[in-house]
């Protein structure tokens, strides 16, 4: 499971949104996610969509978070 340090700098580095992303940066994201949907929670993955900027009310957000249970384990 991603662990809160993980989730907590990939957050810090998303604050701004208009910011050209590394190569390594982008690896580090993907590979967070990857924990966040092998280990973690929606919960987690909700916290992650804030912290690069996306609100509750984004329709953005709400596909993400759709896109995210359906690709749970366990899920039809």
């Amino acid at each position: 499971m991603a662990d809160d340090k993980e989730i907590r700098d990939a957050i810090e580095r998303e604050r701004h949104p208009q910011r050209k992303y590394t190569k390594r940066e982008l690896r580090e994201m993907e590979s967070l996610l990857r924990k966040i949907r092998e280990y973690g929670d929606e919960r987690e993955f909700m916290q992650f969509l804030r912290g690069i900027g996306l609100s509750d009310e984004s329709p953005r957000f709400a596909e993400a978070v759709r896109l995210y249970r359906s690709l749970k384990p366990g899920k039809p």
